[in-house]
């Protein structure tokens, strides 16, 4: 399981690297950019990061510089973030159909409510 700033490195890798599977060179400035500010990250930070996604087996790395990095994502590394995804619109998804139902029972319960106050009273 990888931490949040893990996962957002690897997806904005994703997005940098695009769905061919190729090699890219990217800079660590162009990943610090992709990667929201609030997450503090530094080219330390982020070598060290690439580093453990490579040891997860997620990315594979070619090489690296004081400023660039040879990064390609791996199948795995691909599927980790498609299985995330469907989780998260799993999650999304139950929300709303949660929402749904509450707000659907409450307003049939009304109008439940107001159909058998008429029939009481024409009934008597």
């Amino acid at each position: 399981m990888l931490d949040k700033r893990s996962y957002k490195l690897l997806d904005s890798l994703l997005h940098i690297c695009g769905e061919d599977g190729s090699y890219k060179i990217i800079e660590y400035a162009d990943i610090a950019r992709a990667v929201l500010p609030r997450y503090k990250i530094d080219n330390e930070n982020i070598l060290q990061i690439i580093k453990f996604l490579a040891a997860a087996e997620l990315v594979d790395v070619k090489y690296t510089d004081e400023s660039v990095v040879c990064v390609a994502i791996l199948p795995k590394g691909r599927i980790y973030e498609e299985e995330r995804m469907a989780r998260n619109q799993n999650k999304v998804m139950g929300k709303g159909m949660a929402f749904l139902i509450i707000f659907g029972s409450f307003f049939a319960a009304i109008i439940g409510a107001i159909v058998g106050g008429l029939l009481g009273s024409f009934m008597t």
